[in-house]
């Protein structure tokens, strides 16, 4: 069977839809795209187990980007995000999710005093 990745990111951005999170999701954000947004980004993929097969531990970053003042919209899309995928079921097109799990959030504000930013880690596990 095929490696899931980009079944699994075909997923996430279905999944983190505007009627789930309240702002666009982007695997590739336009140039002067309004915030808030989401965006997909470093996914990072590690086979531990070889003899379990094709099971693949993947961390996948998401990203909020926000210039609402203060946290509190960056916060809010990451409760969505946590409540739209953590312990939820995700069919794929090719190999399967066996877990995933909301592992990290954290918000920041930028350098600017205007944007802020917040940081979604997920755990998942994928079959092939």
């Amino acid at each position: 069977m095929a490696d899931p990745s980009f079944a699994l990111q075909v997923a996430l951005l279905d999944r983190l839809k505007e009627e789930v999170v309240s702002c666009k999701t982007y695997d590739h954000v336009p140039m002067n795209a309004p915030l808030p947004y989401v965006a997909i980004g470093l996914e990072i993929s590690s086979n531990n187990d070889p003899l379990a097969g094709r099971r693949e531990i993947r961390l996948l970053y998401l990203t909020v980007w926000s210039d609402f003042e203060g946290q509190e919209e960056v916060k809010r899309i990451m409760s969505e995000i946590d409540a739209a995928l953590h312990e939820r079921s995700m069919p794929l097109t090719t190999g399967r999710v066996v877990s995933i799990r909301v592992i990290r959030k954290q918000s920041t504000p930028e350098p600017d005093c205007i944007t802020y930013q917040g940081s979604v880690t997920l755990r998942i596990i994928t079959q092939h």
